[in-house]
C-alpha cells in the first residue's frame, strides 16, 4: 500500500498523489465566516457642507446639455461652437469626477448607499 502523507490530526496535508485529492476531500475543518461590509457606514452628519456642495454640482452639471442647442445657434466662429459644445456635453460625466474629490469618500459613501437603497425599495 502507498503512503498518503498522512500527518497528525489536524494539520493540512500536502497530497502526495492526484488521487488523494478525490479519495479525502476532507481533510481540515473549515468555519464559514460572514464577511464584513466592505464600505463604512456614515451618517448625514457626519458629511457636512462638502457633501451639499458636491450634490449641488452634481446636479447642476446636466443644466450644461439644454444649453448646447443654443450654443450652435449663436453666431459665433464655427471652431469657438464646437469646443463649447463639446465642453457642455461633457460636462455631466467630468462633474462627477469633481464632485467626488470636493464631496470625500464619506461624503460619496453616504451618496451611494441613499442612492442604492432608494432603487432597491422601489424594484
Amino acid at each position: 500500500m502507498r503512503d498518503r502523507g498522512r500527518a497528525p490530526s489536524g494539520a493540512a496535508v500536502k497530497p502526495k498523489f492526484l488521487t488523494d485529492l478525490l479519495e479525502c476531500p476532507t481533510r481540515t475543518t473549515r468555519k464559514e465566516i460572514a464577511i464584513a461590509a466592505a464600505e463604512p457606514e456614515f451618517s448625514s452628519e457626519q458629511v457636512g457642507l462638502r457633501f451639499a456642495i458636491g450634490t449641488i454640482l452634481l446636479v447642476g452639471a446636466y443644466a450644461a446639455w439644454p444649453m448646447i442647442p443654443f450654443v450652435l445657434a449663436a453666431n459665433i466662429d464655427p471652431g469657438v461652437k464646437a469646443w463649447l459644445s463639446g465642453l457642455l456635453g461633457a460636462t455631466p460625466f467630468l462633474s462627477k469626477f469633481v464632485a467626488i474629490l470636493i464631496m470625500g469618500r464619506p461624503a460619496y459613501h453616504f451618496l451611494k448607499r441613499t442612492v442604492y437603497d432608494r432603487i432597491r425599495r422601489r424594484f
